[in-house]
Order: C-alpha cells, then structure tokens, then sequence
C-alpha cells in the first residue's frame, strides 16, 4: 500500500505540531507533509525540525511557501535548503524567481501543477516548460488542481503519461473554484477514480483536504476506497495511459 497521510496545513492552519500530533496514531497513516503555505510560518517551523517527532512516518515531504509577501526569495531558498537533503520540496512555480538559485536543489525540488488562478503550471505544455528550466526536478501531482482546470481529467492523464518517470508525490482533495482546499465530494471521488489505478502504487498520497479533527477518519476513508480499490483492481483494468480516447500532448 501507498504511504497516505495529510499536510499538517489542511489539518491545523498554522500550528504545524498540532497538525503533526493529529494524525500521528492514527491507523494506516504513515506518511506527512510539512507545510509552510504562508512564509512568515517559515522559520519557525524550519527551526522546530530538529525536534520534531517524525519517527511514526515512513514518508515525509515539505510544502514550501505559495507566496512571498514577508520574506524575500533568497532567505526563502536558504531556509529550505536546511530541510533534510531526503525530503522533497513542494514549490509552487511563482516563487521561483531566481532559477539557478532553485535547479542546484536538483531533485530536491518537486513542482506541483497548478490551478486556474495561477499563470504558469496548470497544464503538460506549461509544466514542460518548467521542467526545461529544472531538468533534475520532480514532480508532485495535485489532482484537484488538475480537475478544476480540466473536470474530464484528460490534462491529469496526459500528466501522469509525460511526467511519470519524475512523479514523486500525490496531493488529494476537492478543490473549488477560488483554488480553496475541501473534502473529497462524489464528484471528486468519480473523477479521481477514472486514474487512480493508472497511478504508481507505491508514490506517497498526501490529503490536502481542510477539515476539523473529527473529520480526519471519515476523509482517510474516503480516499482510500478511492485509491486502495484501484490498486486492487488494476490488473483487471485496461491501461488507461495506453487508452485511445486520449488526446495528444498539448
């Protein structure tokens, strides 16, 4: 089974230990997400690592800042290349202002794939772009973000088809038209559905749902009836990267 667990952001806005401590016995979670959406969250949270109990999770990632408003690009960049030299990095394509400064992370740094809000990253022509600036890059795949540009989830497919081999992580939960994060809905489960068994089995799966504590059990389960029945099923489906109603690169 895939390592599945959720940003500490989604959980507890801000306060990465509680974020951290909800999740941490929570059976069939072994995998985190540091978050620091908003980078005055940045040092602190940086600074705490060396402290922090992580030894419930196999998988750990960190969510680097969406947006520079209080620190500038090159204290940002300094700041995470603290982090461990094992985590990926999810950056978000705008703050990477100063790209030599960003490629000597080499495959440290994972870009995500963005959504209609964004300029850049929302689509397989666009992120081809970005890895030709970042050619040792990963890549983190956010499949609500991909289903608000593209609701048929052919702009994923084609995703999962060109970037595979780059694929380093999985970001999971609705998303509304505003690019805010919500629990997984019917909609969402359908679609994500139509590709979940086209997905590496072992790639981490991170919830970026925002949801109270009470919430977390009913969300786990929801995305994992999603993603552990494709995994069951997968060899009896046909291979839905290899499906002629795919359109070309675009």
């Amino acid at each position: 089974m895939r390592p599945i667990g959720f940003s500490t952001g989604a959980l507890a806005r801000g306060d990465f230990a509680r974020g951290l401590a909800l999740q941490r016995d929570v059976a069939r979670i072994d995998a985190v997400e540091l978050s620091a959406l908003r980078d005055h969250e940045l040092p602190a949270l940086v600074d705490a690592i060396p402290a922090l109990d992580l030894g419930a999770f196999a998988y750990v990632s960190f969510h680097a800042p969406s947006k520079l408003q209080s620190l500038d690009e090159i204290t940002v960049f300094e700041l995470l290349r603290r982090l461990p030299e094992s985590w990926p990095i999810i950056a978000h394509p705008e703050i990477l202002r100063t790209p030599y400064l960003w490629r000597s992370l080499g495959e440290r740094l994972c870009l995500e794939n963005m959504d209609n809000r964004k300029t850049t990253g929302r689509t397989v022509s666009e992120l081809r772009a970005l890895f030709d600036l970042y050619p040792e890059a990963t890549f983190c795949l956010d499949l609500g973000h991909a289903r608000q540009v593209d609701p048929t989830m052919a702009s994923a497919l084609l995703m999962l088809r060109e970037l595979r081999s780059r694929l380093r992580q999985l970001h999971v939960s609705d998303v509304g038209p505003h690019g805010e994060h919500l629990p997984l809905g019917a909609t969402a489960r359908q679609s994500f559905a139509r590709l979940a068994h086209a997905l590496p089995p072992e790639c981490p799966l991170i919830i970026e749902s925002v949801i109270p504590a009470e919430s977390i059990a009913p969300e786990l389960d929801a995305v994992c009836v999603v993603f552990d029945t494709a995994t069951v099923h997968a060899a009896a489906e046909p291979p839905l990267l290899k499906a002629a109603a795919l359109p070309p690169h675009s």
